[in-house]
């Protein structure tokens, strides 16, 4: 059977232009080397944020990625585990940049609790006495964001597309070559008018040529799951004074430079691991803690236990999680390129590749998708 287009990765930005393709009234075929999504998508905190993302695409095609997720999550049968984004400011500095934010485009809807207005924060959010407040100078709250189970939301979203867009999926099949028309697979030929790309992390193989002149790296994260005393909960995604000098949409405030300099002088095991702190909070009340950044030509196999001591120290200095056991360990990876946040390139008419290159894939890739298929008429 001849398909309209061809995907090669079902990774969330290979899902997330399938659906596009689909709800554009293309007939889709995605092939996946492996049994089951096994990358990125699944290694990361599952966290689609708006706030933080670098103003124009980014910042843009993450708030239509938030809003597909919101459209789609019921009928897909997928848990939004809980909403919105807690930023805990530690250092005046901090509370410098989260003003300047409110008083950007960025920050609409946002809202800044200083020490004065702890009382109302509790009143409104009781779950934020999670929060060591008594060692906080104020808390950025965003409403925008929202957390899923990566684990499992992949998994349900393709048995979604398949069930619900009539998508075919070809698992334990690796495309080996581009061919007209259609690719070559391990299992042999598949028929198609488009072939699009959707690597995510696997910079080998099929995409290499095609992604040789990008110059691309791939990140290698540490994560951590750890289990808090029962009946601890967060009040969203949490995160601190690390972030707001990393991510774009704060850290390229003018305000950040002072932040920025301060936290090179005060945390310089910090920065040198790329360790900035988010917590998120799974179903069963677990919590995955994360994360640092190393960036090299392939995954680095072995992590540091030095690298998971300063995440948990960082947790601490803002969450009152006490000494919560680690349960799980894992390595979690993505590209990164230093041209921009994603990449879309027409290899021809027929062929493109599409990949999301800053760690940001479950943010912005319904986004990314609906631009290929802008671009890729």
């Amino acid at each position: 059977m001849p398909y309209d287009i061809v995907i090669a990765g079902a990774g969330i930005v290979g899902l997330a232009h399938a659906y596009e393709a689909a709800r554009r009234g293309l007939s889709v075929a995605v092939v996946e080397k492996d049994s089951r999504c096994v990358g990125a998508s699944i290694r990361n905190f599952g966290f689609i944020t708006i706030s933080g993302q670098a103003q124009g695409d980014t910042w843009r095609r993450a708030r239509y990625s938030r809003d597909i997720w919101n459209s789609i999550a019921p009928d897909a049968g997928i848990e939004v585990v809980h909403r919105g984004s807690w930023i805990a400011c530690q250092r005046p500095e901090a509370i410098e940049v989260a003003r300047a934010f409110l008083q950007s485009e960025m920050g609409v809807g946002c809202k800044l609790y200083q020490k004065p207005d702890f009382p109302q924060l509790l009143a409104e959010h009781p779950d934020a006495n999670s929060l060591l407040l008594e060692d906080i100078l104020g808390v950025l709250h965003s409403p925008l964001e929202l957390r899923v189970e990566s684990r499992t939301a992949i998994e349900k979203l393709a048995h979604w597309l398949e069930e619900r867009w009539n998508v075919r999926f070809f698992w334990n099949t690796e495309v080996l070559g581009i061919r007209k028309p259609g690719v070559q697979t391990s299992s042999g030929p598949i028929c198609a008018d488009r072939v699009l790309l959707c690597c995510g992390g696997s910079l080998s193989g099929i995409a290499k040529t095609a992604l040789a002149d990008y110059d691309l790296k791939l990140c290698t994260l540490q994560m951590l799951r750890v289990r808090p005393a029962p009946g601890f909960r967060l009040p969203g995604s949490v995160m601190t004074d690390n972030s707001l000098a990393r991510y774009s949409g704060w850290a390229e405030l003018p305000e950040a430079e002072k932040l920025k300099a301060c936290i090179k002088s005060e945390m310089p095991e910090y920065l040198e691991a790329g360790i900035h702190l988010i917590a998120v909070q799974s179903a069963d009340g677990s919590l995955i803690v994360g994360d640092s950044h190393v960036y090299s030509d392939s995954e680095t196999v072995f992590s540091s236990a030095e690298v998971d001591h300063l995440i948990l120290n960082l947790a601490r200095s803002v969450l009152d999680i006490g000494q919560a056991e680690i349960v799980e360990r894992w390595a979690g990876t993505y590209p990164v390129w230093q041209g921009g946040d994603a990449l879309i390139h027409r290899l021809s008419p027929r062929e493109c590749i599409a990949v999301v290159t800053s760690g940001t894939g479950a943010s912005t890739a319904f986004g990314l998708a609906r631009d290929t298929f802008d671009i890729w008429r």
